[in-house]
């Protein structure tokens, strides 16, 4: 853009003429380059308009009344503001007139009458001077701005490097920095505290130098090494031992600081004292184990209760509760399977006569002789219960009438050696059995065998009847 021609308050160029001839044709040629033109007819008059628009350009005549044009430039100059290219125009040649008027402060001369030729390229080098010291000044400006700016730079710099240090300082934990080569640069009041080093003793040594003294210290060479070569911030717990003082435990994190070009320049670690939780969580630890030892008793005491609200004190095999579970089980499952199963009921022949003729403690020994012939002979399906009195169950998974029946006579035979007192001991069975199509129930199939064993008692002891071989005997009989 025309330096000329910039927005304004006002003309941007000041004639001073006090012919109106001369002055016409001046705002003429003026004109032709779209520059607006203030007119003063003398010195004076020049000089208060100056004073209210500061023009940027000034053509004036020499010769004038009062104040001629070398004394009008001298005022001009002696005024503060933008500078203003200043054109004298006369008919003067000499060569002391004119070192007169440059001494004053004159930039060019314009000879009278003024030629277009002339004022036009007297014009552009003006325009290219007033430009250059446009620039010159707005680099100026923006060199003292930036001057300014450097210099509250550096102050919040030195005031933030202040604050860094009282808030190094000041943290509650225990902080150090160290450079990529294991120095240490800063050590904070804590970390004196805590790890007993003053300032003085732990800055420009290696970190592990400081802890040289610690046992399995954590803080060595590749430890540094490793911090530095990490994208992540470590953290690690570490142990501080100390002569004639209690162990002290620590959270350490490290922070690594690396430049622009993701080069390490150094590091900031800070150590939180954990020795309180520590060993607070080593009491728990030492609590845990108690509660879970106390639990796995406990355990093991439910398991024995357990085991003994559903077992015969006596015998050891199922009582007669878990027997009717079982039962019940049993009867879900293989109705819902389809598959057939089996009860045998067997009772202690002449029972009593061990107890009247031998005692109450031989007859026991009889239920515990059974119940371990019981255990001997039982397969992996089938489940002996003392069912109660002298009477025990045997439940037989998976097993139709015929299996069944081999299984009683398989029992039956084992207790032909068993023998007490010179006394023999046998027992007499009863059998049934469910399968598919049979509407029985658990009570229903309970009653078959224990009336097949009423059966095996009226003919003989000593014996296995299944249901289905007497029934429609017992029915009619009946």
């Amino acid at each position: 853009m025309d330096i000329l021609a910039k927005s304004w308050t006002g003309p941007r160029v000041l004639v001073v003429e006090d012919d109106p001839v001369a002055a016409k044709v001046a705002k003429r040629l003026f004109a032709g380059q779209n520059v607006e033109v203030d007119l003063a007819t003398d010195g004076r008059v020049a000089l208060e308009m100056y004073r209210t628009n500061r023009y940027r350009l000034v053509l004036s005549d020499w010769l004038m009344p009062e104040i001629n044009g070398v004394e009008l430039c001298h005022e001009f100059r002696n005024l503060i503001g933008p500078y203003t290219y200043f054109l004298l125009c006369s008919a003067k040649g000499q060569k002391e007139d004119r070192m007169e008027a440059y001494n004053a402060g004159v930039d060019d001369f314009l000879n009278k009458p003024l030629d277009p030729q002339e004022f036009y390229a007297r014009l552009t080098v003006a325009r290219r001077i007033l430009a250059t010291e446009d620039a010159l000044v707005a680099q100026n400006d923006a060199l003292e701005e930036t001057a300014v700016k450097l210099e509250e730079s550096n102050g919040s710099l030195h005031l933030a490097s202040r604050r860094f240090e009282e808030l190094f300082n000041g943290l509650p934990v225990a902080c150090f920095t160290f450079d990529e080569n294991g120095f240490v640069h800063e050590w904070n009041r804590h970390a004196e505290i805590e790890f007993g080093f003053t300032p003085g003793t732990a800055c420009q040594q290696p970190v592990w130098q400081v802890f040289r003294e610690q046992a399995h210290s954590p803080w060595t060479k590749d430890r540094v090494r490793s911090i530095f070569g990490l994208e992540s911030h470590p953290s690690f717990d570490w142990k501080l031992k100390r002569h004639g003082k209690d162990d002290s435990y620590y959270a350490c994190n490290v922070i690594a600081l690396r430049d622009r070009d993701n080069r390490p320049v150094g590091a900031v670690c800070t150590n939180l004292n954990i020795t309180t939780r520590f060993l607070a969580e080593q009491r728990i630890e030492q609590q845990m184990e108690q509660i879970n030892q106390y639990a796995e008793e406990l355990e093991e005491a439910n398991r024995k209760l357990n085991h003994l609200a559903v077992t015969d004190g006596l015998t050891g095999l199922w009582n007669h509760r878990r027997f009717k579970e079982m039962l019940d089980d049993s009867f879900e499952s293989h109705v819902r399977s389809r598959r057939s199963f089996s009860l045998i009921l067997l009772d202690i022949d002449h029972f009593k006569k061990f107890n009247d003729d031998l005692g109450h403690q031989t007859g026991d020994e009889v239920l515990r002789l059974i119940a371990e012939r019981l255990r001997e002979t039982a397969r992996p399906h089938e489940q002996p219960s003392r069912y109660g009195g002298e009477e025990f169950a045997v439940l037989l998974q998976n097993c139709d009438v015929a299996a069944a029946k081999r299984a009683a006579q398989r029992i039956l035979k084992s207790f032909r050696d068993l023998c007490i007192c010179g006394r023999f001991i046998t027992a007499s069975f009863g059998i049934s059995t469910w399968r598919e199509g049979q509407g029985s129930s658990t009570n229903a199939l309970v009653t078959q065998a224990d009336k097949a064993l009423y059966y095996s008692k009226q003919h003989g002891r000593n014996c296995a009847t299944h249901w289905e071989d007497v029934s429609d005997e017992l029915q009619q009989a009946a």
